[in-house]
């Protein structure tokens, strides 16, 4: 890749990815490239350069190729290449997906089926489950990184573990420093309190259900920040059952125990979730 242009349409990486098609992401440029070595596509991540310079930002991409390697899961997007460019920035190739995200599918059809929903929220518990079964904690679950492929025997791809954690390594937040986004957060990920583990995943999965459910998110973003933060922190939201009287109750349960406010009285892990979800799906 020559200085001048980095990631340009046309341009190949360490010989072996033609970039074709460009996008823009928060943290970099994302290509669709060809494989010149033994064919087929991929999904390039090139971290832009001004962010290159920034070395908590590097650390966080660097992380999120390195956790996506030690999964396997068809739940969770695959790591295909990882190396820098001749500017020495790092980028990450990751299996092409074709279709598209949760987020899309709820801004054209803000409650979708029951039916369509189903294996979604399904796959999601799956999908986490295995991921904390391998000792890593997503840490940004919202529906922009749940994603839809059309094609594939899974129905949903877990993507952007930028914010991931490895248990026992590190925390996701530090004081005085919020990263995520504040409505899918568990309250002890805002107010700072206590270890964090892999029920922060679960409650965020909590937040995605009522959304898919209720058409509208639990808490209003409308809200002054300090303002929505108390109201996560003290679960002040509208019951779902009152956005939703036809759903079953024990799918209203499911979903109100994976928000409980305080963790210890919150569904236990993903595992659950999924049974709970499961139950309340075939109510």
């Amino acid at each position: 890749m020559t200085r001048s242009s980095p990631g340009a349409a046309g341009v190949v990486l360490d010989g072996r990815w033609r970039l074709l098609k460009i996008g823009e992401g928060a943290m970099g440029s994302v290509h669709e490239a060809e494989n010149l070595e033994v064919g087929g596509l991929g999904a390039v991540k090139l971290l832009k350069a001004d962010l290159h310079a920034e070395p908590s930002i590097r650390r966080r991409f660097r992380r999120e190729a390195s956790v996506l390697q030690s999964l396997e899961h068809p739940g969770v997007v695959r790591v295909l290449d990882l190396g820098n460019d001749d500017g020495e920035r790092s980028y990450t190739v990751m299996e092409l997906l074709t279709g598209e995200t949760l987020d899309a599918l709820l801004v054209r059809e803000p409650q979708p089926s029951l039916a369509v929903l189903a294996p979604i929220l399904l796959g999601i518990s799956e999908a986490l489950s295995a991921v904390h079964h391998h000792g890593v904690i997503h840490g940004d679950l919202k529906p922009a990184n749940v994603f839809l492929p059309r094609e594939g025997d899974f129905p949903i791809r877990l993507v952007d573990f930028g914010l991931s954690k490895i248990e026992g390594l590190e925390r996701l937040t530090r004081t005085g420093e919020l990263t995520g986004t504040p409505v899918y957060m568990a309250p002890e990920l805002l107010t700072g309190s206590g270890e964090i583990d892999a029920r922060i995943d679960v409650y965020a999965a909590g937040v995605v259900a009522y959304l898919a459910l209720a058409g509208k998110l639990p808490f209003s973003t409308q809200r002054h920040p300090g303002a929505l933060m108390f109201d996560i922190v003290m679960g002040k939201l509208t019951p779902l059952d009152t956005l939703r009287t036809d759903l079953p109750q024990a799918l209203v349960s499911a979903v109100q125990h994976a928000m409980a406010p305080k963790r210890e009285q919150r569904t236990p892990d993903a595992n659950t979730l999924r049974a709970e979800l499961a139950e309340g799906l075939r109510a």
